[in-house]
Order: C-alpha cells, then structure tokens, then sequence
C-alpha cells in the first residue's frame, strides 16, 4: 500500500522543496555559460544525471535512482532540486501509518469511497449491487463495505487489470484502489485523516508539512503484481510516492525522440497507442 503526496516548490507519496534557508550554491551539474547548443537543445541523460554515472543500469539502460538513507534537510535539498529520482530508505519511519493494512484504513475510516481501477473488467461485476458514488463521473466505493463478489472484502480479494495491456510481458496483473483523500472528503472527513500524516524529520519547514498534507492520496493493492498501466501524470510539480506496507516496483521507460507531432494520451495507458 502506497501513499502519493505533493511537495511545495522550489523534489513520491517524488518532490519539489523548498531551500530558502540554504546558501547560494551552484544549481546544475553542468557549467550553462559554456554551452554553445541552440536553444532547444537538451542534454543526454549522462549530461543531466552526473550524479548516477558509475552506478548499476537497468535493461533499458537508465542508472540506479540515488539512495538515501536518514537524510538531513540540506541533503535532501540538494538532490531533489537537480530533478533526478531519489529513494529515502526510511521516509516513513515513525509515522502513524507506516505499516498500516488496506484493513486498518477500511476499518478506522468507513466514510471513505475509493476508485476501483479497472472494476469493469472484473467478470459478471454489477455496478447496482454495490453502495456507489459517482465522482468527476467515475464510479467510487465504499472502502467499509465493498466486496467486489458481493462476499470478500476487497481488501482480501483480487481483481485482473486491464485487458487492454496484452502485449506487455510486464504489466499489471491484478487491479489496484486509489482513494483521493486531497480532494473527495468533506472538509471534516479529511481533517480526520490528515491528522494522524506526519512529515519526515529532513523536511519540517511549514510550507512543505502542509504542502504534503493537503495534497496525498492513497493507493491500495491486493493481492501481487497490482498496479496501473504506463502512464504520464501532467503533475507539474514535484510528487513523493511513500510505501507504508509491502513491495513496489518501479518502471522506468525513456520515450523515443519525438516532436510536437507526436503526442498522446498521457493518461492510463495512451503511451501503449503512442
């Protein structure tokens, strides 16, 4: 079970930190006042990621993600501000919900109402034989009461993913939940579930504790290998994806070279149309 939060500007449940206490230091890797390229060009990954060069390299060839562990605040600053993924070991550590099961939220906050990624591909599922809300028209569902077979609860019971991914030997097998805490409870729901969030130690500057605790959601996944398909979240801001139970493995992909005339759907699973 994941949580995804947003950070203020200036790095997730990835992120964009505010430094206004840190000294001026030199920003990029690269000495800008030395490039002669025009004015679209863009630098290869080992240009823009110097920090990663000698590291281990996936399939595709991109480099391992920098590895924190207990960080302090200036640690941190400085590598989330060059924009590369980061891991923090233990960014959860001591928080309220760390360790927490898809049970404990169902039981401690039944008023909420969760989206069931790809539920429509789940066979003989009946949408009138379940307590339904319709949200920015998508269905939602009770996360005290769903059983999506009308006998387990969901939190016990696997769903498939979408069928629409066939061709892609990695993709998700089983369908995961995703409960938008920033911004589908009442006021009063969320203050509920907001108050038991806590920041990490390396970031307890206001803005950035309040940042993260206005704008998570959490993401629920019965069962293995759950997940969404490819996507691109048009975010435009930092974001931290916070594993407060089990494993998660992330994809990393580098699109080919494209122009403008090459776009697609960014949301779940254009990029397979690309």
């Amino acid at each position: 079970m994941a949580m995804t939060m947003r950070v203020a500007h200036a790095l997730v449940a990835l992120i964009g930190v505010v430094g206004a206490e840190e000294p001026a230091k030199q920003l990029f890797d690269i000495d800008l006042s030395s490039l002669t390229h025009p004015p679209l060009w863009e630098p290869t990954l080992e240009e823009y990621f110097p920090v990663q060069r000698g590291g281990e390299k996936d399939q595709n060839g991109l480099a391992s993600p920098v590895v924190l562990t207990s960080p302090t605040n200036e640690e941190f600053v400085y590598h989330a501000r060059r924009g590369y993924p980061i891991l923090v070991q233990d960014w959860g550590a001591g928080m309220t919900y760390d360790g927490w099961s898809g049970k404990n939220f169902a039981d401690e906050f039944p008023f909420g109402y969760m989206k069931a990624e790809y539920i429509t591909d789940m066979p003989n599922f009946k949408r009138k034989e379940h307590d339904i809300k319709i949200i920015d028209g998508e269905m939602r569902f009770n996360l005290g009461t769903f059983k999506p077979d009308k006998k387990t609860m969901w939190h016990n019971f696997t769903r498939p993913a979408s069928k629409r991914y066939a061709d892609d030997p990695q993709k998700p097998v089983t369908g995961p939940y995703v409960w938008h805490v920033k911004d589908e409870l009442t006021p009063a729901q969320k203050k509920k579930v907001q108050a038991r969030f806590q920041a990490p130690i390396f970031l307890q500057d206001p803005l950035n504790k309040a940042k993260m605790n206005q704008s998570f959601e959490l993401w629920f996944s019965p069962g293995t290998g759950a997940g969404a398909g490819a996507h691109n979240d048009g975010y435009c801001e930092s974001v931290v994806s916070l594993q407060l139970r089990g494993d998660k493995k992330w994809r990393k992909m580098l699109e080919p070279e494209m122009t403008f005339l090459h776009s697609y759907d960014e949301f779940d699973g254009g990029v397979y149309e690309a």
